[in-house]
């Protein structure tokens, strides 16, 4: 057990709460911090679509009154055809980045001609990300990074049956800690010849989300969640969000509806008791290296769970929800996207 006496307190400024850990914890993680790989990593919790034939978010984006820890700048089905070039001339006018959030651009698979417009106009923007809906081979994913560059992270969205079957094929040409998996309900919807439901009452949805979880956390690869059709019932986004991240350990999901992204940037954000288990998890095996088994709140806690922790506790490291513990030269403007 922890004695207050010798207790070193950790902050949490976005959390805004602290935490008691011993100082042989506070060591161990400031070891992790100050290692010369750690470096830090944007949340990803919410990410928002954005049509870029339409101006309307433009500016609540550049002023910050949007807030997402990602926007996804629209090139492919939000836009019809005949707005496609001035979708692509628009790139132009896309608002400087608002803190250090990811900007991603979705283009279009589809289509050889339009795909080929849309990376030579992709290419005059400095996002972060390319967004490759209807993922279906490893080929086709690396000749969108041969064209576009290695220098971009890729974003694979699974939305039909073949891109399903071959998902560990495409996870294997994707970076870990880089590159990430979305999940798309309509288009899989529609080839499958059922009616589009919630995430929440679709035993064959769920059974896609459990696929794409498993090559997702294989890969070390992030992994969003699909939009939701209710756009106007913000507790059924919660509600699928819930499921994603709770039962299948999906990192963020996608939205169109900025209504929907706290709700969202809630359910993604770690809960002040989860992090308490987890740090007091790591106390019980640092205290007692000898031992591979503890009790923990009244639980049994074994090797698993120990590894669990750790790196649940790292990732929070590198998410920045303790910046005292982050070296001082870092840059740290990702960290205000709470």
């Amino acid at each position: 057990m922890l004695s207050t006496a010798s207790a070193i307190t950790l902050n949490s400024s976005l959390l805004e709460e602290s935490f008691l850990i011993s100082p042989q914890l506070r060591e161990y993680l400031q070891d992790y911090c100050d290692a010369e790989e750690f470096k830090l990593e944007p949340r990803r919790r919410a990410q928002l679509y954005v049509p870029l034939n339409k101006p309307r978010f433009k500016e609540k984006i550049g002023n910050g009154e949007i807030v997402a820890d990602g926007f996804i700048w629209d090139l492919e089905d939000s836009i019809p055809i005949a707005q496609k070039q001035v979708a692509r001339d628009n790139i132009a006018t896309i608002p400087p980045k608002p803190g250090d959030i990811e900007y991603s651009v979705r283009i279009n698979m589809d289509n050889p001609d339009l795909l080929a417009k849309d990376i030579e106009a992709v290419k005059t923007f400095p996002f972060d990300s390319i967004t490759i809906p209807k993922g279906e081979s490893s080929a086709q994913i690396m000749q969108v990074i041969n064209a576009i560059g290695e220098d971009k992270n890729y974003i694979v969205t699974i939305e039909t049956i073949k891109g399903l079957r071959a998902i560990d094929e495409i996870a294997s040409v994707l970076r870990p800690g880089c590159d990430a998996f979305g999940f798309g309900v309509g288009d899989l919807s529609m080839e499958m010849g059922v009616e589009r439901m919630s995430t929440t009452e679709s035993v064959l949805l769920q059974q896609v989300l459990a696929k794409i979880a498993l090559a997702a956390k294989a890969q070390g690869l992030d992994s969003f969640d699909s939009i939701s059709a209710r756009v106007n019932e913000v507790e059924s986004v919660r509600a699928e969000a819930e499921l994603s991240a709770r039962v299948f350990g999906f990192t963020g999901k996608r939205v169109i509806n900025p209504k929907h992204l706290d709700v969202v940037k809630s359910v993604f954000s770690p809960k002040t008791t989860e992090i308490k288990l987890q740090l007091a998890i790591l106390e019980a095996y640092l205290g007692s290296t000898m031992v591979n088994a503890h009790v923990v709140d009244t639980e049994y806690k074994g090797l698993p769970e120990f590894k669990g922790a750790d790196a649940k506790v790292k990732r929070y490291l590198r998410q920045g929800y303790f910046p005292s513990l982050v070296p001082s030269f870092m840059s740290t403007p990702q960290l205000l996207n709470s």
